[in-house]
């Protein structure tokens, strides 16, 4: 049975001071280090997972408080295993019924290496037919196949769209500085790097066959 709320993963990479937006019937999980950036919010965890290779010996009475409370909420992952600690996280969240994915602490700092796993794990989740942000700093990064995203009205900010697929047909890009109508992008070029919305423009993005990521840069506030 799908939930109404959504699944939201805190994971341990940088997260500055970054609010997490949580409200009832979301399902909260610490994904390894992630505990920590909760902590520091004053936020508990529904779940905790994770091999805990990034959680410091400073937090680690903050994992056995929560297992003697919740024996039946903490799932400790071994190191050797081909499922990153997030991925198992967003299988964890589909089991529990949800569609939808709110993916913190999974951008920037110096492992580029996890930041691209945490887009293949967008990639996971669509093809399970789930929704999911990869967000932090500023900035959005999601899958689009088949759909159209629409950015309400005084938006600014950047928008890139990369070919996931060897080719995305029926690309468009509507009020834009640079607009597009049933185009194809392909992956071996970055031809929708850096677009500009304007706030005096209304945005949206289509994608027809095949898989795009994109990545939206937020100058003001939005929703999408």
């Amino acid at each position: 049975m799908k939930k109404t709320g959504k699944c939201i993963l805190v994971c341990a990479g940088d997260m500055g001071e970054e609010e997490i937006l949580y409200k009832e019937g979301d399902f909260l999980i610490a994904v390894d280090g992630g505990l920590k950036h909760l902590a520091r919010r004053g936020l508990v965890p529904d779940y905790i997972l994770g091999d805990f290779d990034s959680l410091g010996e400073e937090d680690l009475p903050l994992l056995e408080a929560f297992r003697e409370k919740h024996p039946g909420g903490v799932t400790t992952l071994p190191v050797e295993k081909d499922d990153t600690d997030t991925l198992a996280a967003a299988r964890l969240g589909l089991e529990r019924g949800f569609s939808r994915f709110v993916i913190y602490g999974g951008l920037g700092g110096k492992r580029i290496d996890h930041t691209l796993a945490n887009i293949q794990t967008l990639v996971f989740l669509k093809k399970q037919g789930a929704s999911a942000l990869l967000t932090g700093g500023g900035t959005d990064l999601f899958v689009l196949s088949g759909e159209s995203v629409t950015f309400e009205r005084g938006f600014e900010g950047t928008f890139s769209l990369f070919a996931l697929d060897p080719e995305v047909r029926g690309v468009a890009i509507r009020g834009m500085k640079y607009p597009l109508e049933n185009g194809t992008l392909i992956s071996s070029f970055p031809l929708g790097v850096s677009n500009h919305i304007s706030p005096e423009s209304q945005g949206s993005v289509s994608v027809g066959e095949g898989m795009a990521l994109a990545v939206l840069v937020r100058e003001r506030n939005c929703s999408n």
